[in-house]
C-alpha cells in the first residue's frame, strides 16, 4: 500500500518546527549550561566530566534507540517519547545538588536525549526522499531557533538567575514531544525504499565508510572545548552574557545561509569536500580562538562556525543518505552520532585539565583534531574517487 502524506508545505513546516524546538533547547544548553553548573558550585574539572557524560553515553544509547526505531518503523513516535523523557530529566537539574546528584541526572537525561537528532535527521531525509521537502531548508529553522534562544538567553541571564536555563530547556523539549506526535509515520515502502535493494549492513561495516564518519566526527568533536568552556572563557575576559550570545549567534547566521544554499552546493561539492571545508575552517578557527579578544575580531572569527559545524553536518548527512538505504538511515545517523560522541567526550574530558592549565592549549588541541580529519580525508578520498565518488556520494 502506498503511503499517504499530508500536503508538502504542511509537512515541511512541521519538520521545520520540530528542528526549531530541538535547537531552541540546544541554543540554551551549549552556551549557558556550563554557566548554570558553575553557579551551582561546580569546578572546571567537574564541569568537564558532567558535560562529557552525555557525549559518552550517546556512543551506546544513540545508535541503539535509533536502530530500534528503524526496526519498528516508528520514527516520529520514538522522537516524541524520547523528547518527553529528556524534558522530564532536565527538570531534575532544578532539584539536584552537588556533583554526584547533578551527574546522576545528566546520565538519565543523556540516555533519553542521545537519539533525538539522529532520528530527526533520518525523518527529515525520509521527507526528502518522499519529495516532500528540502533538508537544508527544513534544518535551517533549527539554526534560526538556536540563534533566537542564544540571544534571548544571554539577555535574560544578565537579568535573572541561570536557573532559567534548565527550566526553559524542559519546556522546549516537552513542546518538541508534542510536535513529533503531529508528524505522520512515513512508511518504508515506495517511494521511500528507492534503494535498489542495497544491503545496508555491509556498508555500515566498510572501512572507508567508517573512516569518513571518523573524519567528520573529528571536526564536530573539535567543538568540545568551545561548547564546554567558550562562554566561561569570554566571561573571564570580562565580556557580558549578551555579547557572548552575539558571539554564538554570528556563526549560526552563516550556518543558516549555508543550509539555504545546501541544494545548490550539493550539486557542486560532494559530501567529502564539504567535510574537508569544515575541517580546514576548524584548523583556522581553533588556532585563532585564544589569540583574538577584540569583540569585532571575535565576531569575524566566529563566522567560521558556519563551516566547522554547518558544512561538516551537511557533508555527513549527505554522505550517509547516498551510501545507506532509507530503511537503515536512523541506524547510520546514530552510528555517526556514536563517532561524534566518542570524539566529543574525549575532547571535553581533555579540555577540562587543559583549560585549567592554559585555555589556549584546550582550543589548540581542537585544531589538531581538524588537522587529523584532513589527513584522513586525504587518505580515503582516492578510494571513493576510484569508485566514481561523485556519483555515489
Amino acid at each position: 500500500m502506498a503511503p499517504v502524506f499530508p500536503a508538502p508545505l504542511a509537512l515541511k513546516r512541521r519538520v521545520g518546527l520540530l528542528f526549531a524546538l530541538q535547537f531552541f533547547a540546544q541554543g540554551l544548553f551549549l552556551p549557558f549550561f556550563a554557566i548554570f553548573l558553575s553557579d551551582k558550585g561546580m569546578g572546571d574539572a567537574e564541569i568537564g566530566i558532567i558535560l562529557a557524560t552525555p557525549m559518552a553515553i550517546r556512543i551506546v544509547s544513540g545508535p541503539v534507540v535509533a536502530a530500534i526505531a528503524d526496526k519498528l518503523g516508528r520514527r516520529s513516535a520514538a522522537i516524541s517519547i524520547i523528547c518527553a523523557l529528556s524534558g522530564i530529566c532536565f527538570a531534575g537539574f532544578l532539584l539536584a545538588d552537588g556533583f554526584v546528584q547533578i551527574l546522576t541526572v545528566m546520565i538519565a537525561m543523556a540516555v533519553t536525549n542521545a537519539a533525538i537528532i539522529p532520528l530527526s535527521d533520518a525523518y527529515a531525509m525520509d521527507t526528502v526522499r518522499a519529495g516532500q521537502g528540502d533538508y537544508g531548508r527544513m534544518r535551517l529553522w533549527g539554526s534560526v531557533s538556536f540563534m533566537i534562544a542564544t540571544l534571548a538567553g544571554g539577555a535574560v541571564l544578565e537579568a535573572t538567575s541561570s536557573t532559567i536555563v534548565p527550566v526553559t530547556i524542559t519546556i522546549s523539549l516537552l513542546a518538541c514531544s508534542g510536535m513529533a506526535m503531529m508528524l505522520p509515520e512515513l512508511t518504508r515502502e515506495t517511494p521511500l525504499e528507492a534503494d535498489g535493494g542495497i544491503a545496508a549492513a555491509p556498508r555500515l561495516r566498510e572501512i572507508g565508510f567508517l573512516v569518513v564518519l571518523l573524519a567528520a566526527a573529528l571536526v564536530q568533536g573539535s567543538h568540545a572545548a568551545y561548547y564546554g568552556f567558550g562562554s566561561l572563557y569570554w566571561r573571564g575576559l570580562g565580556i557580558g552574557e549578551t555579547m557572548i550570545g552575539f558571539f554564538w549567534v554570528i556563526g549560526v547566521m552563516v550556518e543558516v545561509v549555508l543550509f539555504m544554499l545546501s541544494s545548490r552546493l550539493g550539486m557542486r561539492l560532494p559530501p567529502l569536500a564539504m567535510i574537508a571545508v569544515g575541517a580546514l575552517a576548524g584548523v583556522v578557527r581553533w588556532s585563532l580562538f585564544p589569540l583574538v579578544h577584540e569583540p569585532a575580531a571575535v565576531l569575524a572569527m566566529q563566522s567560521l562556525h558556519g563551516f566547522t559545524f554547518g558544512a561538516t553536518h551537511l557533508g555527513l548527512v549527505g554522505f550517509i543518505a547516498a551510501r545507506i538505504p532509507a530503511r537503515r538511515a536512523a541506524t547510520a545517523q546514530g552510528l555517526g552520532g556514536t563517532f561524534v560522541g566518542l570524539v566529543t567526550a574525549g575532547g571535553t574530558l581533555a579540555s577540562g585539565p587543559l583549560y585549567g592549565f592554559d585555555p589556549a592549549y584546550a582550543f589548540w588541541a581542537m585544531g589538531g583534531c581538524c588537522a587529523l580529519s584532513l589527513v584522513l580525508l586525504g587518505l580515503i578520498a582516492p578510494r571513493f574517487a576510484a569508485g566514481n565518488a561523485r556519483g555515489q556520494l
